[in-house]
């Protein structure tokens, strides 16, 4: 039984991490292509779910509590389908043209602008969710969910340097050029630098774990001839890469986790006291500075381009005081969202629709087209409405609320679910969860981080009941 747990948890983790790897290289899966293939390798998980749900039944000492987690994916996937089967349009076909047409459907009826969208992303949405939920049900050892955070975080490193590179040549487009890219702010394999940032957010949050648990590990002289002190280089170097991709607000999230880390780090030095303990808080203050000062070097003419587009930004606004673009996006959406609040207008439907509601227009006074609401917040009770919204925010609220009273004990899954709060606060404010591979990496780290949680629990507890 044992032998058979182990291999259903390293083919639970395996699968995840090959899935994680094909994302995060195929485009972040931004393509139709990326995402079938993400879709069908990820339905294998489905099969890992109900494995994993028959051993535990199988076995009758393991607690199926983390199945209850899964009650508003249900609730969602039912609103979505049945969204599908009422298309709020038809098409036709005008002097050459297709237009769509308006088919009356009551507001209280769940219906799509896309109906095979809504399908399409549905079934994204739940192989990628059950994928990662797979490591609540499957892995009983801590060391696992740490080698699969390690791997994903050497990937995201290998994806840097190549991405650097890629910048520093001036490629044309992405895989040096091989690939054209839709979006000219393109870094390393993802087409648009905000995604990028976005997945650099979590890579940094977990590798900050991994290196305060590899300082608490034994064997080792001091912090500089331990893995932790090649992990805080290796992070300072996938850090570098958030402002030379040219996403600022994601640099800045990555300078409140370095600073929040730093800080963390200078009170545990200085609690030990001693000649050692301020050598190395110096050494440590330096190291930070050179860092910091390399990554400026690396990204000065991109922060200087941004620094000068911000400007531009602020005093443009301030002179015609009107609402920039994004703010009329915003105001649009809202309205758009109003007219279906409570049901949506169809899981992926947005880009269709919203045609209907945009009143901004270009300089030369052609309409503009937008596939995202850059608010992942507004466009979700946009798509799904309230009800839909409500669930979707369930599938990370449940599974946190029972870590609630462990969180802070590890410094792993805290920073895990530092870097998962980030992008759930970033995502009011652009679309992080538009791109699937954001998407993979944050359910991934938000499963290890509650597993880590539950098996640190459980261990307490075991200690508890042998004393």
């Amino acid at each position: 039984m044992i032998r058979r747990f182990l291999t259903l948890e390293n083919l639970a983790a395996v699968h995840v991490g090959l899935l994680f790897v094909l994302a995060t290289w195929a485009l972040g899966g931004s393509t139709a292509w990326a995402q079938t293939a993400l879709a069908l390798l990820g339905s294998f998980g489905i099969f890992v779910t109900a494995a994993a749900i028959r051993e535990r039944l199988l076995s009758r000492r393991d607690s199926l509590t983390a199945l209850h987690w899964l009650w508003p994916l249900g609730g969602l996937n039912l609103l979505v389908l049945l969204s599908a089967l009422h298309p709020l349009f038809r098409t036709a076909v005008i002097e050459s043209a297709e237009v769509l047409i308006p088919i009356p459907v009551s507001r209280w009826v769940p219906a799509s602008a896309n109906p095979i969208a809504s399908v399409e992303q549905l079934w994204l949405l739940d192989v990628l969710y059950l994928s990662c939920f797979n490591l609540t049900l499957a892995v009983r050892r801590r060391r696992t969910l740490r080698l699969l955070l390690l791997a994903m975080a050497a990937n995201a490193l290998a994806l840097a340097v190549f991405g650097t590179l890629q910048k520093l040549t001036h490629a044309p487009g992405l895989f040096f050029g091989r690939i054209e890219s839709s979006n000219v702010t393109f870094f390393a394999s993802f087409i648009y630098h905000n995604h990028w940032g976005a997945f650099v957010v979590l890579m940094v949050a977990a590798s900050l774990g991994l290196v305060f648990f590899a300082v608490r590990r034994p064997g080792y002289r001091d912090f500089w001839h331990s893995p932790a002190f090649a992990g805080l280089v290796a992070i300072l170097f996938v850090a570098a890469t958030a402002p030379l991709s040219g996403s600022r607000s994601c640099t800045l999230l990555i300078l409140l986790l370095l600073l929040f880390a730093f800080f963390q780090a200078v009170r545990q030095i200085a609690s030990r006291g001693g000649k050692a303990a301020r050598g190395t808080l110096l050494s440590l203050v330096l190291a930070m500075g050179l860092g910091g000062a390399g990554i400026y070097v690396l990204a000065s003419p991109i922060i200087r381009s941004r620094l000068a587009d911000t400007r531009e930004q602020l005093s443009q606004i301030r002179e015609t005081k009107t609402l920039d673009s994004r703010a009329r996006l915003y105001r649009d959406t809202w309205i758009l969202a109003q007219d279906r609040l409570w049901l949506g207008w169809g899981l992926g439907g947005y880009p269709r629709v919203f045609v209907l509601y945009n009143t901004q227009q270009s300089i030369d006074r052609l309409p503009q087209y937008y596939e995202d609401a850059h608010s992942d917040g507004l466009q979700s009770i946009a798509e799904v409405g309230v009800i839909g919204a409500c669930l979707h925010a369930l599938l990370f609220v449940l599974p946190f609320r029972r870590c609630l009273r462990g969180f802070g004990q590890d410094l792993l899954p805290t920073y895990l679910f530092l870097g998962c709060g980030a992008i759930v606060l970033y995502a009011l404010v652009e679309f992080p969860f538009g791109n699937p591979a954001v998407t993979l990496s944050f359910w991934l780290c938000f499963f290890c981080a509650v597993r880590l949680t539950q098996l640190n629990e459980r261990e307490v507890a075991g200690q508890v009941i042998m004393q």
